[in-house]
C-alpha cells in the first residue's frame, strides 16, 4: 500500500512536489449508545469508519492510518482510494 500514489496532490494547495508519507491519527469509529448524542457522529473530520477496512491496521490501532503531509501549506490528509465512498469529495 502506498501511502501516497504519483498522481495524488494537496487538497489544499494542491502540490504534489511538497507531499511526505505521514501516520495520521483519527477519531475513533462511531458507536451510538444510550445518552449518547447522535449529533456526534459528524463532530470529527475523519473517523475509522470513514476508512475503507483494507487501509486500518490491526487492533487496537485502527486510529493510526498512512496518510500524506504537504510541507507547502502543513495540511496532513488521508488519499481519496483509502476512504469509503460515502466520504469521497472527488467521486
Amino acid at each position: 500500500m502506498n501511502p501516497h500514489p504519483s498522481d495524488e496532490s494537496c487538497p489544499r494547495c494542491g502540490s504534489a512536489a511538497a507531499l511526505a508519507p505521514k501516520l495520521l491519527l483519527i477519531d475513533e469509529a462511531w458507536v451510538a449508545t444510550p445518552g449518547k448524542d447522535p449529533r456526534m457522529a459528524y463532530a470529527a473530520d475523519l473517523r475509522v469508519d470513514d476508512v475503507l477496512p483494507s487501509h486500518l491496521r490491526e487492533a487496537p490501532l485502527q486510529q493510526f492510518v498512512e496518510g500524506c503531509y504537504c510541507r507547502n501549506c502543513g495540511t496532513g490528509f488521508v488519499s481519496e482510494q483509502a476512504l469509503t465512498a460515502e466520504r469521497r469529495r472527488y467521486k
